[in-house]
């Protein structure tokens, strides 16, 4: 009896060993299992919140969200705007190419009726132009406004007129102010005198009449007639010596000039006070 007993139990612990053993392996399985499923949850940050969930939770998934697109869109941007996928450099061109770019220029001023191939006389000048040169049309306009509203002002006599030149001063006995001013546009303007007349010259005239009919000595005209072009030098309307104009009379009337008037003003020339170009076609030609 004793020795079934002690066999008993020695089978009793040859059983249970076993049963020990399988025991722990099932607590492993679960173990691993839990925790694997534990990850699985936890990787995606994509996937839909489950609507059960505490709204801590939600908030918890929406910040991981957030969080995940903030990493991609900075692991993607640089990689875009190297490979301009989204067009940026092409805009950002484009935006330098226009601030580089000079401004177009502004509308000519409608009050200074600037007129191309026109050479007005006026009555007299008061403002030298072979001294007062300008890079424009529009600034010798603008010079002359600036002569009419300062010096137009008795209290201004002996005051300077143009900034950039302080030496211009208006007269000190009332005088004739600017109306109608005459650029000079080209290397070297034509005229029939016994000057030079070079690029830039800014004459700035007065006329005694209305200014809106401005003394014309080509009558209108915006070139010098065919038959005086063709004349030979000693018949001109007036002497001009070879080294001051050694070519031929050119085609057109070098001059640009222009009147101060409103804009809705028309201005309508009128005949000079000296006739030559009448007198000579009257003579040689005829012109028209």
């Amino acid at each position: 009896a004793a020795r079934c007993v002690g066999r008993a139990e020695m089978g009793f612990h040859r059983l249970v060993l076993p049963l020990f053993l399988i025991g722990c392996l099932v607590l492993l399985a679960v173990s691993l299992s839990t925790s694997g499923e534990a990850s699985t949850t936890v990787v995606p940050s994509f996937s839909p919140p489950d609507q059960g969930q505490p709204r801590a939770n939600q908030g918890l998934v929406r910040a991981r969200r957030r969080r995940r697109r903030r990493h991609i869109a900075e692991q993607w941007q640089p990689w875009a705007e190297q490979e301009d996928l989204v067009g940026e450099s092409n805009a950002s061109n484009h935006q330098d190419l226009e601030e580089a770019s000079p401004p177009p220029p502004p509308a000519a001023d409608p009050t200074c009726h600037t007129a191309e191939h026109r050479g007005y006389a006026g009555d007299g000048a008061v403002v030298w132009g072979m001294s007062f040169k300008l890079p424009s049309a529009g600034e010798c306009c603008a010079a002359c406004k600036a002569h009419a509203a300062v010096c137009g002002d008795p209290q201004n006599e002996g005051k300077p007129w143009w900034p950039s030149r302080p030496e211009l001063l208006c007269p000190k006995r009332k005088a004739k102010v600017c109306q109608i001013w005459t650029w000079c546009p080209e290397e070297q303007c034509f005229a029939f005198d016994v000057h030079k007349h070079t690029r830039g010259e800014c004459w700035l005239k007065y006329q005694d009449t209305d200014p809106t009919r401005p003394k014309d000595p080509h009558f209108g005209h915006t070139t010098y007639p065919e038959v005086m072009r063709n004349a030979p030098r000693r018949t001109w309307p007036w002497a001009v010596a070879e080294d001051v104009w050694p070519g031929p009379m050119p085609l057109c009337v070098p001059w640009t000039s222009g009147v101060l008037a409103p804009a809705s003003t028309e201005i309508v020339t009128s005949e000079p006070n000296d006739r030559w170009r009448e007198r000579w076609c009257k003579k040689h030609g005829p012109c028209d």
